[in-house]
């Protein structure tokens, strides 16, 4: 907090007025009184400001905790600049890793989804969908109630279904007039470790083409359809995007996409135009983060190289780096997702090195009941990268 060195200037400037003042007491010894004078001051002077800070302090927080947050705040403004593009579950618990290593992540987040409380208030407000940057604002915030502060569904009335992160971005729209405006206010307001922004601020939908031919409009039909996808792409095509957003691809030390659904998620999360263009001239490293698991009607039968294929033909750029876990997942898990329909992407080292592309193999697997990636050791794992 920068007092002591402060409090020193201060200190030396009482000891130099008493050695100033000394002369003028012609009847006593000069230094002995010069040096209790400059004592007394500095006593009173550090005693005094110790007081002040408390007194100040104690108005926002107990003051033995302002060191250490001050401390851990100023070593995470010094880490390194990542932006994670995605939504859903697996950026979200990505966010969480990263903010233990760094104040400088920016999320930028899909708008895309339809269904539930989300696809409720985008057909009341004709708003792009909140839930996922709900979650994110969630994982970055730097108080640990906030998250199940937001997650908490109310169960009964009108509201019932709606989540109160959903209704508190909706409501900070309605109050601002403007959605990018609402986000950046919500960015302010629940204090984070970085940034999260929408892939754009239009309400626009997810529509895909499927490899025969088909085409199929929102979110939850294009899972409920399923089959071999062939393209997505947005609809409206997208005319702005937040500035913000393409500032930080420009600065960034590192660009993430993933983990999460492919094509309702992550590819969703670059497609704007003016995203896609800023990725494309970013010099930072470009790494994707392969799901553990496929997706039914999504990624059924998808392989890690398949993954990786789908995001560079959808971006425009290959990714200089993949992440994938190659570590087994116990059985009891594994049957736990077949009886969904799920299975592990299957990985093949060959394919990736004829591309020539770094794949980062390891056990990045939560232990526990579920398949999905840990927050520490992924965020670990991209870090050791920049």
């Amino acid at each position: 907090m920068r007092v002591k060195r402060y409090a020193l200037v201060a200190a030396l400037g009482v000891l130099l007025l008493a050695l100033g003042l000394a002369p003028l007491l012609p009847a006593l010894p000069r230094w002995p009184w010069a040096l209790a004078l400059g004592l007394l001051g500095l006593l009173l002077l550090v005693g005094g400001i110790r007081a002040m800070n408390r007194s100040l302090l104690s108005a926002l927080t107990e003051p033995e905790e302002v060191p250490e947050r001050v401390y851990v705040r100023r070593r995470l403004e010094r880490g390194p600049k990542v932006v994670a593009f995605g939504g859903g579950t697996g950026l979200s618990r990505m966010l969480r890793g990263l903010k233990e290593h760094t104040a400088n992540t920016t999320a930028i987040v899909a708008v895309t989804d339809d269904g539930g409380s989300t696809g409720r208030l985008r057909l009341t407000f004709g708003l792009p969908a909140v839930g996922d940057l709900v979650d994110c604002l969630a994982a970055l915030s730097d108080h640990p109630a906030l998250a199940q502060l937001l997650a908490h569904r109310f169960d009964r009335g009108e509201m019932q279904g709606h989540t109160f992160g959903n209704l508190f971005l909706v409501t900070l729209c309605q109050e601002a007039g403007d959605f990018a405006e609402a986000i950046l206010e919500a960015n302010a307001i629940l204090n984070l470790r970085g940034q999260v922004l929408p892939a754009t601020p239009e309400a626009v939908r997810l529509k895909a083409r499927f490899q025969d031919g088909e085409e199929v409009e929102g979110e939850v039909a294009i899972r409920k359809r399923g089959g071999r996808i062939r393209e997505v792409f947005l609809v409206p095509e997208p005319k702005e995007v937040m500035p913000e957003a393409l500032e930080a691809i420009r600065k960034a030390d590192l660009l993430v996409l993933g983990p999460g659904s492919l094509y309702t998620s992550v590819i969703p999360s670059f497609l704007p135009g003016p995203l896609k263009e800023a990725l494309g001239k970013a010099k930072a490293p470009l790494v994707y983060v392969v799901n553990l698991m496929t997706e039914p009607g999504e990624t059924d039968g998808y392989t890690a190289y398949d993954h990786y294929k789908a995001v560079a033909q959808h971006l425009g750029r290959r990714p200089q780096v993949v992440l994938v876990h190659t570590a087994p997942i116990p059985e009891e898990v594994l049957a736990r997702y077949r009886a969904e329909g799920r299975f592990p992407v299957a990985y093949d080292p060959r394919p990736f090195a004829v591309d020539g592309v770094r794949v980062v193999e390891g056990d990045f697997r939560e232990e526990g009941p579920l398949a999905q990636h840990d927050p520490r050791k992924v965020a670990e794992a991209l870090l050791s990268l920049v």
